[in-house]
């Protein structure tokens, strides 16, 4: 079983490579991308000024060396640091459309879910859209990026760095004889209903890849947990995808029905340091992925202590 997870991990990275290919062309002197959503979206020339609506994007383009390229981005870009010195037309979800329109992009990249796109998009200002589902959605959005940006070779390394650390993790969870539970908290404002994660998300495929198991099976992403269902599944691991915000001490002093928690008696919270990592679709998924396997299976990653291999 071990062995058929691991060839599995490794197939659907390699059906995806295949794919990948066909995801951005160029020809007869213009760039043909195809979208998240679908859209098949024209380029004269490879792009110059290039305008980021979310902060999983610019990250992308820095990782890529596109930094020079970047004229605009959302208030909420902070990283790279020198994200933050790039001018902004907005804050993230809402962005204005005069601020773009005013940094005379080129190509626009967004999310989808800023209410200016589609205003962008009848201005007839090239935007594709990068929504990915899953971690291998982000890596295709990176081939994307690459490809559209003459940075292919740029585009294909870095994936290739990003599959090899994931193959790293899913090689030694594969290993583990034991799956377990977690509770993984992203808004604990209301502690008698706090927020997590449910299949389909970032982080329930991270936790799977990291050898644990989420004990949330709501029909969404992200949805509102019952202490009923909490004191039924009693998680061997807390989560804290909320930190600094909220911290271990912060839910060991929520008393009630939390303190009969197996996780809070035993001290078995934990956080992640940098919830970027875990929140955006960008290359630190990958960081986020290897801290989250370090939380549920220290013991395989004792030999190499902060560092997978």
């Amino acid at each position: 079983m071990k062995k058929l997870r691991q060839f599995l991990v490794l197939s659907i990275i390699a059906v995806m490579g295949l794919s990948l290919a066909a995801c951005a062309c160029a020809e007869a002197g213009k760039i043909t991308a195809v979208d998240d959503l679908a859209r098949a979206v024209y380029i004269a020339e490879t792009p110059e000024r290039v305008v980021s609506l979310a902060p999983s994007i610019t990250e992308i383009l820095f990782a890529l060396g596109l930094g020079d390229t970047v004229v605009g981005v959302t208030d909420g870009d902070d990283y790279p640091p020198e994200a933050g010195d790039k001018p902004t037309v907005g804050r993230y979800f809402s962005t204005s459309l005069e601020a773009i329109l005013d940094k005379d992009p080129d190509l626009v990249l967004a999310d989808g879910h800023d209410p200016v796109t589609p205003l962008l998009i009848e201005a007839g200002i090239p935007v594709i859209i990068l929504q990915p589902k899953d971690i291998f959605g982000v890596f295709r959005n990176i081939r994307i990026v690459g490809k559209v940006m003459d940075r292919d070779e740029e585009g294909v390394a870095l994936v290739a760095e990003l599959e090899d650390r994931l193959n790293a993790v899913a090689s030694k969870t594969a290993r583990a004889t034991y799956k377990p539970t977690v509770y993984f908290e992203i808004d604990g404002t209301d502690p008698g209903s706090p927020w997590t994660v449910g299949p389909g998300s970032f982080v329930d495929m991270m936790i799977s890849l990291a050898g644990g198991y989420n004990i949330s099976d709501a029909s969404s992403s992200f949805v509102q947990i019952s202490l009923e269902k909490l004191i039924d599944s009693d998680p061997d691991l807390i989560v804290l995808g909320n930190y600094p915000f909220v911290t271990p001490d912060d839910v060991e002093q929520r008393g009630g029905v939390w303190s009969e928690l197996s996780a809070v008696e035993g001290r078995r919270i934990y956080f992640i340091s940098d919830t970027d990592t875990t929140s955006r679709p960008g290359p630190r998924i990958i960081d986020g992925l290897e801290e989250m396997a370090r939380i549920i299976h220290p013991e395989l990653f004792a030999e190499t202590g902060a560092e997978i291999k």
